[in-house]
């Protein structure tokens, strides 16, 4: 009887192993299709206070499509009301993955367009970008093309250079994580220079379903973080896949 109990101790406690193990093994890189989802959608409020407009709060929702392990495309759209900003981009990326399973290089297109209605002003961008994706951090390096039409002229800025990087505390496939970034974009912009940073985290809520958010400190100066402060934001939002 004593061996029995421990017989079934022992399978108890390895079932148990087994399926943390299963759970870890989900992926939840930015990118990546986990062999089974082809589809992800996610909704996300962000709100905050920047020097010109004040308070500001929209919503955003966005939309991937995965053809296979290494090609997917994405569109999203935002509407800032305060900001009386609204927003739309289209992305593709193909994902390159000749090394090891969990380590991942992305080239990335993306076209955006953003209507500031206070301004009048309508700004067009397109970026090509390359990420390496690594289970604990990512960089990202780029370049954008950003045109801008207002009040019957325009402009086109010289080409600016995409920078992103983020750590995390614990591998991707973890349930949880928690880490820190610093970028000079956004969701829905591109700047020169003036690098963003702060906080990101995300949990699994279930098999199909993940909460995100992030907390944003963008700068006013360029270059030099001890330029006065432009704005602080938040964001919080759910991704579910099918």
């Amino acid at each position: 009887m004593i061996m029995l109990r421990k017989f079934v101790f022992f399978i108890t406690l390895s079932a148990a192993f087994l399926c943390a193990q299963a759970i870890e093994v989900a992926y939840s890189g930015n990118h990546r299709f986990d062999g089974e989802h082809l589809n992800e959608i996610s909704g996300q409020l962000q709100g905050g206070n920047n020097i010109v407009t004040g308070f500001f709060m929209g919503p955003a929702a966005q939309y991937r499509h995965h053809f296979n392990e290494h090609w997917n495309i994405a569109g999203a759209t935002q509407f800032m009301f305060d900001k009386q900003q609204y927003s739309v981009y289209a992305k593709g990326s193909w994902r390159i993955s000749p090394w090891r399973p969990h380590y991942s290089l992305y080239i990335s297109a993306k076209a955006m367009y953003n209507r500031y209605n206070h301004w009048n002003t309508n700004e067009y961008a397109l970026n090509l970008s390359a990420t390496w994706e690594h289970p604990y951090f990512d960089i990202t390096i780029g370049e954008s093309l950003i045109y801008f039409r207002m009040l019957h002229s325009h402009y086109t800025e010289p080409l600016t250079f995409t920078f992103g990087a983020s750590v995390n505390i614990r591998d991707r496939r973890s349930p949880w994580n928690l880490g820190l970034f610093a970028r000079n974009y956004d969701d829905f912009y591109y700047e020169n220079w003036n690098i963003n940073w702060g906080l990101h985290f995300n949990a699994r809520i279930t098999d199909t379903m993940r909460l995100f958010g992030e907390f944003n400190v963008r700068p006013a100066g360029s270059i030099s973080q001890l330029a006065s402060k432009y704005e602080t934001s938040l964001k919080l939002g759910i991704k579910y896949v099918w």
